[in-house]
């Protein structure tokens, strides 16, 4: 039903006049932009790969060096204006997906009807943006450094969610305040470091809002979602069948209590988000906090945060950030002694919960100029320390943990 939904949204998108609009004309009836990033980025290290976020299998570093793939993408979003309540928007976006490739996407396709200036319902493919500003993190030009800080945003697997959402904006004080709730479903696919499999989130049911308040130069938000995953993993999913076999369950009933804990169809993941940005002329000070609570120990629950400070010098914005992720991770053994015919068990099932996992920590100094109007360059050094965290790729046994990252990027929107 939701693919007869989009197919329709994009034939009336992509229709030159509609009788509904005979008030509007062409040129306000649809509206073609764009946005694009174009970088480059270099790893001091061939030991690990550097991930932007979760999506992306392969980065800068152990695949390659020096990388286009990283942080380049397109985007293309056309808007049409139906009559003065209903609006409709797509996005199509190409960037390095989870099977390396850059099959353009369709990131937003949703129908918005917006009554007056306190009420706003959207319906179809919406972005996800339980986080500040992470509804914005494909469009390079509208943030300040070369990415959004990787400790905070690249543990958020979702970017759109198929369903609806409904804003409610009413002054409070001197400011505005907005209340969003959001229900629908994840359909995107992430890949499983160290294997060839991917995650599918795809009829994942997923429920959340935030409460925004914004007072002159201040702007505050907290947020909550909730996700429950739909699939297994294949792989996961043959192993579980062996810690459950009767067999093992008749030396020990710790193999299918770790197989009841590892599982991941069924289990939830919680986001829960906080953060403040005070933008004062030159002066830019942004503060982000962030848990996320997994029910399956395959998946450590982490906490996160960054702190960014930026001073505008005409054209050129140097900016310095502090950002870390802290995982949460309880071992917990399969109840098997580590010796043969066990020993194999024991192997696989501290591959499914990854033991140690330390915190990563990066310290980012850059520089953003304005050329003209719609168009930056900004290049950012990142000295990265995380050696057991779960965001990078192909580590390998020798690497110590520690990277700088050199990137340089060219954002424009059209």
């Amino acid at each position: 039903m939701f693919r007869v939904l989009i197919r329709c949204l994009l034939m009336l998108l992509l229709l030159p006049s509609l009788g509904w609009a005979e008030e509007y004309s062409e040129q306000d009836l649809l509206s073609l932009s764009g946005f694009a990033t174009l970088g480059a980025a270099y790893n001091s290290t061939d030991q690990a790969d550097f991930l932007r976020d979760l999506s992306q299998r392969e980065g800068v570093g152990y695949s390659r060096k020096f990388d286009f793939g990283v942080d380049s993408l397109l985007g293309v979003q056309l808007d049409a204006r139906i009559n003065s309540d209903i609006s409709a928007s797509a996005q199509l976006l190409s960037h390095r997906r989870y099977d390396n490739s850059y099959t353009p996407e369709l990131n937003w396709a949703f129908v918005k009807y917006a009554p007056n200036d306190t009420l706003q319902a959207r319906f179809g493919r919406l972005g996800f943006d339980v986080y500040m500003q992470a509804d914005s993190r494909n469009v390079g030009y509208s943030y300040l450094p070369v990415r959004p800080p990787v400790d905070y945003y690249g543990g958020l697997p979702i970017s759109y969610v198929d369903g609806m959402d409904v804003v409610l904006k009413h002054p409070i004080g001197e400011g505005i305040a907005r209340f969003k709730f959001s229900m629908g479903y994840a359909r995107e696919k992430l890949p499983v470091q160290g294997t060839d499999s991917v995650l599918d989130l795809n009829g994942s049911p997923l429920w959340g809002g935030y409460f925004d308040y914004q007072l002159q130069n201040w702007q505050f938000r907290a947020g909550y979602a909730k996700l429950k995953l739909e699939n297994e993993l294949p792989e996961l999913d043959i192993l579980l069948n062996i810690l459950r076999s009767p067999q093992l369950g008749a030396f020990s009933k710790g193999p299918a209590q770790f197989a009841d804990d590892a599982m991941i169809e069924g289990k939830t993941v919680e986001f829960i988000s906080a953060g403040v940005i005070y933008d004062n002329g030159p002066l830019q000070i942004q503060l982000m906090l962030r848990r996320l609570l997994a029910t399956s120990i395959s998946y450590p629950d982490n906490d996160a945060g960054y702190l960014m400070l930026a001073y505008r010098l005409g054209e050129f914005t140097p900016y310095a950030s502090y950002s870390k992720v802290k995982p949460r991770v309880i071992k917990q053994d399969v109840g098997l002694p580590d010796i043969p015919p066990f020993a194999q068990v024991n192997g696989l099932a501290r591959l499914i919960q990854p033991y140690p996992m330390e915190d990563q920590s990066t310290y980012s100094l850059g520089v953003r100029y304005d050329v003209m109007r719609n168009l930056d360059v900004k290049f950012q050094v990142d000295r990265v320390n995380g050696r057991d965290s779960f965001q990078w790729a192909n580590k390998q046994p020798g690497w110590d943990g520690r990277a700088t990252i050199y990137s340089l990027t060219l954002d424009f929107i059209f």
